[in-house]
């Protein structure tokens, strides 16, 4: 059991220490603070998984679209080996008419 002095102490703050709360609340204030911090904290984290292609919200949309660059990769260099072996042929025609 607590002592009436024990009990006064950590119960009850003082009246100084009453009267400093109502004067100056910057604890209070430092809280919330605090608080709209860590709120800030979240929101850009959130948006900035939204941007970063690496982040486990977009890997999925990110491995689809690399698959597609992969893919028209491809598709290009498959028409630049066309393409030269037209630019061979129309050569060769070109030193048969003599252009």
């Amino acid at each position: 059991m607590k002592t009436f002095k024990e009990y006064c102490f950590t119960e009850h703050p003082t009246i100084g220490q009453r009267i400093l709360d109502k004067i100056n609340p910057l604890d209070k204030i430092k809280d919330k603070m605090g608080k709209l911090k860590g709120n800030a904290l979240a929101a850009m984290k959130k948006k900035l998984d939204k941007l970063n292609p690496l982040s486990a919200i977009n890997k999925a949309n990110t491995e689809r679209i690399q698959k597609k660059i992969g893919k028209l990769r491809d598709k290009k260099r498959d028409n630049s080996d066309k393409n030269k072996g037209i630019s061979k042929k129309i050569d060769k025609l070109n030193t048969r008419i003599g252009k």
